[in-house]
């Protein structure tokens, strides 16, 4: 059976003005990724990625520190849903950059604050009840998502890279389960940065074989390169 790596990108610059492109640690979560994989003996025939910035920084992060030269495939399917705009649907009051950090700074946690708001967004946004009100909604986006795995699987690669975000991670991973959408949203919330979920498939079958793995920060002894945002 072949195999294909989905590899959830480093730490984006939460906060910033630019969140799509990685933090210094991003980066370092990327190398750190390349030089496990050398270690454990993961070879690529072929790389895929979205078309974000966070997607190819990681890419090339990690694939450099492998000393693989292979062609990035983008495909823009195996791109984020707009974060931004399912947020600012749920709290049209913080679309305003200086209001949402002011509103992340005035929580005293910003992740907390902002994770339990975006969980509300998210609700709104698969409810199918103001699909309107989204440039792309919940059903559409699921399946690009699963189109762009199917793509990949075309290549007729045997080892293949895939470098996205954790919602089209979860999304993929959830229809190979056969889980619904609120069960593989549920998946998202646990995939950690720059972790590999790795599938296995034939032309007509596919399968899990792990989820979520970042064990390659855990080993360290510094766990820094443990991060979720």
């Amino acid at each position: 059976m072949a195999a294909l790596y989905l590899i959830r990108h480093g730490q984006a610059s939460f906060g910033s003005a630019n969140y799509d492109a990685l933090s210094e640690r991003g980066h370092q979560q990327a190398r750190v990724l390349g030089e496990s994989l050398v270690q454990r003996g993961i070879r690529f025939d072929a790389a895929f990625a979205g078309t974000m910035q966070r997607h190819t920084q990681t890419a090339e992060g990690c694939l450099g520190a492998m000393q693989c030269d292979l062609p990035l495939i983008q495909l823009p399917e195996f791109n984020e849903y707009n974060h931004e705009e399912v947020f600012a649907r749920h709290r049209p009051e913080l679309e305003d950059k200086e209001q949402f950090a002011q509103f992340l700074a005035q929580s005293g946690d910003p992740h907390k604050a902002f994770q339990k708001e975006f969980e509300k967004a998210m609700l709104r946004w698969r409810s199918g009840d103001f699909d309107d009100e989204y440039s792309e909604s919940w059903p559409a986006f699921r399946a690009r998502n699963i189109a762009a795995v199917d793509a990949a699987r075309r290549h007729g690669a045997k080892s293949i890279a895939v470098f996205s975000s954790g919602g089209p991670i979860s999304n993929i991973t959830g229809h190979c389960l056969g889980l619904d959408g609120d069960q593989s949203v549920g998946l998202g919330w646990a995939i950690m940065n720059c972790s590999i979920t790795c599938l296995l498939f034939t032309a007509d079958k596919i399968s899990l074989r792990y989820f979520n793995d970042f064990s390659h920060f855990e080993i360290r002894a510094d766990k820094s390169l443990v991060t979720h945002r």
